[in-house]
């Protein structure tokens, strides 16, 4: 069977430096699996679309998500990458919580 996401790289990307901030990008092409020639790649579609800031602190450089910008899609442009980001967080601490509970008392 293919091995497949629903997330695009790109979203994948968005993720995980929203989740994770200070990732360098080594780190996100660990996280993610990826080359981090691919990662500066993607870094740099979303960077020139808007998607994503970045910052230097001395040698460091820093990434933001930019949460107000619309999605791509036409028919979700009324919702933001912030929005989005927000209900994969949710569920994302909705499935800790339920590994972590023992079930109903």
């Amino acid at each position: 069977m293919a091995d497949w996401s629903l997330l695009t790289n790109h979203g994948r990307l968005l993720l995980a430096i929203e989740n994770e901030p200070g990732l360098r990008v080594r780190d996100m092409a660990e996280r993610l699996e990826l080359s981090e020639r691919g990662v500066s790649l993607i870094l740099r579609d979303l960077r020139e679309a808007g998607y994503v800031t970045s910052r230097r602190e001395g040698r460091r450089t820093h990434y933001s998500v930019v949460a107000e910008k619309p999605l791509r899609t036409d028919y979700l442009r009324h919702q933001s990458v912030g929005q989005l980001l927000g209900l994969l967080a949710e569920a994302e601490t909705a499935r800790h919580e339920g590994e972590g509970s023992s079930g109903p008392a």
